[in-house]
């Protein structure tokens, strides 16, 4: 009977493991023997939100986690950090591909999956870690409980996710991430040897951490690069690291099992220029000055002022880990700075949705108001929004800044698709979403600094090692595909409502 075993790495990219691939014997190995699929991963590809997809199967708007704020009507809607876990695993306990085999008699051991916390009963063995409580003191839980009992699991707690300009933090940070990862494994390599499982998955975040933190120093192309940097090899060092960690564990697997290598979604650089996609939306009547269309008042100025000044701080004096904790504490400060300064919000019928407030992403969308939703216009005002945001163009070289935008009912289907914006987008690589008013519409990202690195949708990782790999059916999948790819593999079938299909069906 086949065996499956599944080692999610968490912004594992596919351009990195070509460029690396020299310096990577095993999973070299695994990308010459494994059929060449590509994998996109959800919209947004935020970590939370793509890896209930992959635990379920589902899109973002048939899980209900999705990451946006609307400031328009002041609702935060679902993330894993902002919403409590318990309702997360609410949505999730049930759902997942290992409750699925759990229902079909097969054995389980699922390790550490990410946003589920505390664990539920299995069968087998289900260890999982908090995200909102980190570091020693909150050691993560396991069902049985009695495995945490009889085990230290305090060394497996994840690393909150930081980011500093001095030497000294970062040395700290490299010692961190390596020694979870260590733990990470050695644990991981004790329980796949426990027991003959008809499944192993286990899921590490390090590397995510450490792209986010360290890109600027890998990248020479990022404008923040110092050339000489002792931090030049470190994004490099950890696929290395992976790539023998990952040799170890599979040195332990039994021979004739399925081997699947991925990743939730990739990494590249943190866009640098900035869209003022507000100012257009102002420009063209669908956002609102307080005083008028062409008047910014002097109180909004001085917070626009303060903000810029805020960012510079953050970027030239590195105080941006006190910035980033001072977010976390006081949530109303994110939207405050999110948000532009002096919108009328009663007449305002349409502005950006929010999915950082001070972190720059190339993807987002645009809310509509309530009151404009209500209206017979309300398709044509979509389109008229998305025809004229679909011609944004760079001033000097004339390129379309706009990848792709659309309808989010063309996004997606599901019971929770009104969680997404009304219109829903991606701009070109190195173009980020800025959210102020009475100003140009192309600008420069302040806190480029404060995370470099920046998550890429197109980028994912999807290794298989499967004898018959003459049967794939598909070769462009999506994470939705990945829990029914399982549950095809250990011949466990039923209707489970997936959005994705088994890369083995030949109707997908």
């Amino acid at each position: 009977m086949n065996k499956v075993v599944m080692i999610g790495i968490d912004a594992l990219d596919s351009i990195l493991l070509s460029k690396f691939e020299s310096e990577l014997p095993n999973l070299r190995e695994l990308m010459k023997n494994a059929p060449k699929i590509h994998m996109q991963s959800v919209f947004p590809p935020d970590s939370p939100v793509a890896w209930a997809s992959i635990y379920t199967g589902k899109s973002p708007a048939s899980t209900g986690i999705v990451y946006f704020r609307s400031p328009l009507d002041n609702k935060s809607f679902v993330t894993a950090l902002d919403d409590s876990e318990n309702s997360i695993r609410g949505r999730l306990q049930g759902t997942c591909f290992w409750d699925y085999l759990s229902q079909h008699q097969k054995k389980v051991c699922v390790l550490f999956p990410l946003a589920v916390y505390p664990p539920w009963p299995v069968n087998g063995v289900m260890v999982s870690r908090s995200m909102r409580h980190l570091g020693a003191n909150c050691a993560p839980a396991a069902y049985p409980s009695q495995i945490g009992k009889d085990k230290d699991l305090s060394g497996l707690n994840m690393i909150q996710e930081i980011s500093s300009l001095k030497a000294s933090a970062l040395y700290k940070i490299i010692a961190k991430c390596k020694n979870l990862l260590s733990n990470e494994f050695s644990f991981g390599i004790e329980m796949l040897r426990k027991d003959d499982w008809d499944l192993f998955f286990m899921y590490s975040s390090v590397l995510d951490s450490i792209q986010h933190c360290f890109w600027s120093h890998h990248d020479d192309k990022d404008p923040t690069h110092v050339a000489g940097t002792p931090f030049k090899d470190v994004i490099k060092d950890f696929y290395v690291l992976y790539d023998k960690k990952i040799g170890e564990l599979l040195s332990a697997v039994n021979s004739g099992s399925t081997v699947i290598i991925f990743s939730d979604h990739g990494h590249g650089m943190r866009p640098v220029n900035l869209v003022n996609i507000n100012e257009i939306l102002r420009k063209e009547g669908y956002l609102v000055s307080k005083g008028g269309q062409n008047h910014q008042s002097n109180l909004s100025r001085f917070t626009e002022m303060a903000k810029r000044a805020a960012d510079r701080l953050i970027s030239v004096h590195g105080v941006e880990v006190i910035a980033a904790r001072l977010l976390r504490l006081f949530p109303w400060a994110r939207k405050i700075y999110a948000a532009p300064s002096g919108v009328d919000w009663d007449k305002t019928i349409a502005c950006v949705s929010d999915l950082s407030g001070i972190k720059a992403y190339s993807y987002g969308g645009i809310e509509i108001s309530g009151d404009a939703k209500k209206r017979n216009s309300y398709e044509e005002l979509r389109s008229a929004i998305i025809d004229r945001l679909s011609i944004i163009r760079e001033p000097t070289s004339g390129i379309n800044i706009m990848k792709w935008i659309c309808r989010r009912e063309e996004l997606y289907q599901g019971e929770f698709i009104n969680r997404y914006p009304d219109i829903v987008f991606e701009l070109q690589e190195g173009y980020g979403i800025g959210w102020s008013i009475h100003c140009p519409i192309m600008g420069k990202s302040g806190t480029h600094e404060i995370h470099p690195g920046s998550h890429r949708s197109d980028s994912p990782v999807f290794l298989i090692s499967y004898p018959g790999s003459e049967n794939f059916s598909q070769f462009n999948i999506t994470l939705m595909d990945i829990a029914p790819t399982v549950l095809d593999l250990l011949n466990v079938h039923g209707d489970f409502l997936f959005d994705g299909k088994s890369i083995f069906n030949p109707e997908h």
